[in-house]
């Protein structure tokens, strides 16, 4: 027994070491600056995200300044996540477990990234605990206690609404029972102040991630690349053993058979996803969990299945020192290669500063390199999202209002055709230009009585009213009176059609809009209302809605 424990303090200290070092030396990705700006803005939830990984770093940086601030919290977690994982297989064989967990590249380096996977696995474990307590001896505390946990998990991300739904319907005897009943509704009292913000905010995640992505055609990639994701994520080397492993053991348990039935069930919905849009392969981390149960114990059975997660090993643990040699070491050949979130963010950020020179800088459809620039300068930035890319929280912070009218720096990719000069900030090239009296009006939404308009003779007609954050972000944007425009989308390979409407945003509501449109000879498109402000692309105003022709 002594033994034991030793091996598992003396696994776990060097884990998290390795974990604390590699986080405090690493510069943040692109997503994990913009989840910092997230924190200096703490509420009850995000455009992309609900709010836990905002309080995650928002309690780090009160511990520690830099990256570690960032991701101390995110390495507790990630650490604490693989030590409930062991509990929940309570394995025989620990070398082999701990051999398994090393096999998984992503639980090495994804472990010290401040992103929503994180809480995510870590509550998808203590969910599988708070279960087995439940189903093994049902009271009071052990309901309140998942109804807790349920909630903790949804305000890590929403998918751990899957596991959920997946785990009711393994053992739905549950229902007869009225202590389910009471972590049922416990569970949505405690995850309401996340409902009421996106009832308050028209819902945007809701939409966003259902109705507002704009996805290319299908392509087979789409799927190949899903399933591919998977075998690397499950492990690089051991990915085809580990989910092969996990799907042939036979539950022994309600809590083994709930983790299967989560195992399936995620698998599959996301393969069906695959079908209609691309499909994250991060999005199914917290079935990290159940593959390690399963796998664990149907590879303990055989000999010849362990001696292979021993003999890929080494290999996979070369790999993870690789890797984390390129993520924290700064060389020029590192430094310039394309698409590296890692290296030279300050650098560049500070470029843009010296170029600045004092003046605020927005960054066009970026809010990574807006955030990126906050965190490294120090200088509050803004992201102007167009109709050329997509709303972000952004959208709801109240640092556009104070732009308005000012002489600022605009920042975009290389090529945009709005802004005439270009800056080398070292390791990358980046379109710029001056505006002297800067105008946007992202925070205003037009909203319509319907979701589909129906196209009579090239002509729409519609009716809209506007909402704001407050009276008096709207009462600025009436006094400016920008043009109202409809963008419509044809697809994702040729650029969008921008009408001007003629009509300006005024008091006045209610009133029809006329718009007269090119010959369009498609079925069916996609469309938006958006703003005019200084700058030549307009601002999103609106949720995506159908423009039918009419078939006459």
């Amino acid at each position: 027994m002594k033994r034991t424990a030793s091996t598992r303090q003396l696994f776990y200290s060097i884990w998290f070491l390795i974990s604390l070092l590699q986080a405090a030396g690493t510069e943040l990705f692109d997503d994990e600056a913009y989840y910092w700006v997230y924190a200096k803005f703490m509420d009850w939830g995000y455009f992309d995200h609900p709010p836990m990984i905002a309080l995650m770093i928002k309690l780090g940086t009160l511990v520690f300044a830099g990256e570690l601030g960032v991701r101390l919290l995110v390495v507790l977690m990630g650490t604490a996540s693989i030590f409930l994982i062991e509990k929940l297989t309570q394995p025989k064989d620990q070398k082999l477990f701990y051999a398994l967990v090393l096999n998984m590249v992503v639980l090495q380096i994804g472990g010290i990234i401040a992103v929503p996977d994180i809480p995510l696995l870590f509550f998808t474990a203590l969910f599988f605990l708070a279960y087995r307590n439940y189903t093994t001896k049902s009271s009071w505390i052990t309901a309140v206690y998942l109804a807790i946990v349920v909630a903790l998990l949804l305000y890590s991300k929403y998918h751990g609404l899957l596991l959920v739904l997946a785990t009711l319907s393994s053992n739905w005897k549950l229902l007869k029972q009225p202590l389910t009943w009471l972590v049922i509704v416990a569970a949505i009292a405690l995850f309401m102040p996340h409902v009421l913000w996106q009832l308050q905010h028209g819902l945007p995640s809701l939409n966003y991630h259902l109705f507002e992505r704009l996805s290319p055609p299908y392509s087979i990639s789409f799927t190949t690349d899903y399933v591919f994701g998977q075998l690397l994520i499950a492990g690089p080397l051991v990915g085809g053993l580990v989910i092969w492993g996990a799907l042939k053991q036979k539950p022994s348990d309600q809590t083994q058979r709930a983790m299967k039935w989560s195992l399936v069930f995620v698998y599959l919905l996301f393969l069906i996803s695959s079908f209609r849009s691309r499909t994250e392969a991060n999005w199914t981390i917290p079935l990290l969990v159940p593959l390690l149960v399963l796998s664990y114990h149907y590879i303990e059975m055989s000999k010849v299945l362990t001696k292979w997660v021993y003999r890929l090993l080494p290999v996979s643990l070369l790999l993870v020192l690789v890797v984390r040699l390129f993520m924290i070491i700064d060389e020029p050949f590192i430094e310039n290669l394309p698409k590296d979130e890692f290296h030279n963010n300050k650098a560049w950020a500070m470029g843009i500063k010296e170029k600045a020179g004092g003046l605020p800088v927005v960054f066009t459809n970026s809010y990574q390199r807006a955030s990126k620039y906050w965190f490294y300068t120090g200088d509050t930035s803004f992201s102007l999202n167009t109709f050329l890319y997509r709303r972000s929280n952004y959208n709801f912070w109240p640092i556009e209002e104070s732009l308005q009218n000012r002489k600022l720096l605009l920042v975009g990719s290389l090529g945009t055709a709005a802004l005439p000069d270009t800056l080398n900030t070292g390791n990358r090239m980046l379109s710029i230009g001056f505006d002297e009296h800067f105008q946007s009006f992202s925070q205003i939404i037009l909203h319509q009585p319907t979701s589909k308009i129906t196209i009579k003779e090239n002509n729409i007609e519609a009716v809209l009213h506007a909402t704001a954050p407050s009276q008096k972000v709207l009462d600025n944007a009436i006094a400016h009176q920008p043009e109202i425009v409809l963008v419509v989308y044809r697809n994702n390979k040729e650029k969008p059609i921008v009408i001007p409407t003629g009509k300006r945003l005024s008091t006045k509501t209610d009133e029809p809009i006329q718009v007269k449109l090119p010959q369009l000879n498609e079925k069916q498109y996609q469309a938006r209302w958006g703003l005019q402000g200084s700058y030549t692309e307009a601002t999103i105003n609106s949720s995506v809605f159908t423009l039918l022709n009419d078939p006459r």
